[in-house]
């Protein structure tokens, strides 16, 4: 079997900023792609199409916790399990790294702090960020979208939720910048260290203290007499810090990017706003957020498309690959604001399927309609070409900053 790691280049700066061209390729010569972990030479899987995806991540037989599923000498190809007083401990208990029934337990009490009332209550709020943002913005002409609008609504949306006071918000975009992109480990664990101790004094306040935000809400949330404990409540409030922001900010730039890159697509949202609807669901399918899933291990061997994957094999999900698959989508390369039907897994699958989706489709939808609505002359200040794309890591898709002028 040829090695995929020197057949397909995931890696190079082409890719990260456009990965369907190498994806068009394995979801035509070899779609149940094999290859290796990058860091262990383990066997590793990259699946491509939109029906084994969603199999893939509706599938019991795949999960999260492989110390706990796998014999003890198939886990021990990966890496150990942190200890309890490790800071990497902090963020392995949230809903996307673990399996039922402690996920099923633990999403039923999540959803009482996340409900839709509570995300539809927060449209006005959003709409006064967006507009403060771009009275900001203002005549300067110039600006980095990510950098001015972008991050700062999403960012702003999930402070205030969580109750983190405005003088704190910028060093909870270090901490995650440190935590999804950097290599270094000490500053890793420097960065969970700060972020532990910062959350734990919340979550200290909050419990004696309740106020009306998602810290509060969690703190004190009970099903049946279960709650959250500690560790659980550390790693909820990490992830939804991380992905509270980071997949809205990479929503809103490479939507942007796709509307000044379709310029017949753009007038037909500016003549009629009420297709942002429609609008956001093709930004998500085209060029999504997200580019692969979180890691899942075999526990068992299954077959998918005529190949094995072997007990204790990693598998990925591309959400990207799947969502230009034309045997799901006619035409898929298009980007229509009005394709319908269009169900995309960009966010997920299954179990684990994304609880901010609604949130993050609101923020999605107030900001880029708001943004082409004020912004009339809104376009790129650089070629294309030149735009700097997250590659570090595989799972985010989104630019480094994006120069636009207007």
């Amino acid at each position: 079997m040829v090695d995929a790691v020197h057949t397909y280049d995931f890696w190079s700066k082409e890719a990260r900023a456009n990965p369907q061209p190498i994806y068009a390729r394995i979801r035509q010569e070899d779609p149940v792609h094999r290859t290796t972990g990058p860091h262990t030479g383990n066997p590793t899987w990259i699946l491509t199409r939109y029906e084994d995806c969603v199999s893939f991540l509706k599938d019991a037989r795949f999960g999260k916790e492989f110390h706990k599923n796998l014999p003890k000498e198939v886990a021990a190809r990966w890496w150990p399990e942190p200890s309890p007083d490790d800071p990497w401990a902090i963020i392995n208990r949230h809903l996307l790294e673990i399996d039922p029934p402690d996920h099923t337990r633990l999403r039923a009490l999540v959803h009482k702090a996340f409900t839709p009332r509570m995300v539809e209550s927060l449209r006005p709020r959003i709409h006064a960020i967006a507009d403060t943002l771009l009275d900001e913005m203002g005549d300067h002409g110039e600006a980095d979208l990510i950098s001015a609008f972008a991050f700062p609504l999403p960012i702003t949306v999930i402070a205030e939720m969580l109750g983190i006071p405005p003088a704190d918000r910028e060093q909870f975009r270090r901490w995650t910048k440190v935590l999804l992109f950097s290599p270094d480990g000490d500053e890793n664990r420097a960065a969970l260290m700060e972020f532990g101790m910062y959350m734990n004094q919340m979550i200290d306040e909050r419990q004696a203290n309740p106020q009306e935000d998602i810290i509060s809400a969690l703190a004190h949330a009970e099903e049946d007499g279960d709650t959250l404990n500690r560790m659980e409540l550390l790693s909820m409030l990490f992830l939804l810090l991380v992905a509270g922001h980071e997949t809205t900010v990479n929503l809103i730039g490479n939507g942007t990017l796709a509307l000044l890159q379709h310029p017949d697509q753009l007038q037909k949202l500016r003549s009629d706003p009420a297709l942002i609807k429609p609008a956001v669901e093709e930004m998500l399918r085209y060029n999504g957020p997200v580019d692969i899933t979180t890691n899942r291990w075999a526990f068992e061997d299954v077959e998918i498309g005529g190949k094995v994957i072997g007990q204790g094999d990693m598998v990925y999900a591309s959400l990207l690959a799947a969502n230009r698959d034309p045997e799901q989508f006619p035409d898929p390369d298009r980007f229509d604001i009005t394709r319908d039907p269009n169900r995309h897994i960009a966010f997920g699958n299954g179990i684990h399927y994304c609880v901010g989706a609604p949130l993050a489709r609101m923020e999605g939808a107030i900001a880029l309609n708001a943004l082409v609505q004020r912004l009339p002359q809104l376009e790129l200040a650089v070629p294309a070409e030149s735009l700097e794309w997250t590659t570090n890591m595989m799972i985010i898709h989104g630019m480094n900053a994006m120069p636009v002028r207007y």
